[in-house]
């Protein structure tokens, strides 16, 4: 092999090696979208429902085993579709918390919006709710006119942790860590 060749391999094998280790340690996200659809109730009410994965970072996990509220959002919006300007005609915002309280060994998940609560006893229980909590969000007075033309509309849908509702110092240790990456692109569908 000429000596040419294996000299600009050797940085060129480098770059590649760091460019995989950074995409091995790119930090999860939190709270993630894996599908999402609708359902018509009445003809002025369209059910959003989200089909949503949680997984809490181990910074995360600290904080709520050290009494840190977790809150969550999940936001739904109907827009007018295949512009670049959308025009939002309804939006619904759902919010959602969870506490850890170690003299019971229980979380709380308490729906912001309606003041519903209810005690899991593990982590993973606790999650699925916040999951179905968030995860179905009416839009309520649906102009005539989407009914008529669903093809000319979107719906779009998104979540986030509410980075304002955690302490400041856990805002900017995440923040500079990289631990945290909750805040999601709106993700998109056809009311069709």
């Amino acid at each position: 092999m000429p000596e040419h060749v294996s000299a600009r391999r050797g940085p060129l094998a480098a770059l590649c090696g760091l460019l995989v280790l950074l995409a091995l340690s790119a930090p999860a996200n939190a709270v993630e979208i894996r599908d999402a659809n609708h359902m018509w109730l009445d003809d002025a009410t369209v059910l959003v429902r989200l089909d949503i994965e949680m997984h809490l970072p181990a910074v995360l996990e600290d904080a709520l085993a050290n009494g840190v509220t977790l809150e969550f959002e999940a936001e739904a919006r109907l827009e007018q579709g295949w512009r670049v300007g959308r025009d939002t005609l309804g939006s619904e915002t759902r919010r959602v918390q969870l506490q850890y309280f170690a003299l019971n060994r229980h979380y709380l998940v308490t729906a912001v919006t309606d003041e519903r609560m209810d005690l899991k006893p593990t982590l993973g229980d606790a999650l699925d709710l916040v999951a179905r909590r968030l995860g179905r969000l009416p839009l309520d007075e649906v102009p005539e006119a989407v009914r008529a033309n669903p093809g000319e509309f979107d719906l779009a849908a998104r979540l986030m942790l509410v980075y304002s509702a955690l302490p400041l110092p856990l805002q900017l240790d995440a923040g500079l860590r990289g631990d945290l990456t909750t805040r999601q692109e709106w993700w998109r569908w056809s009311l069709d």
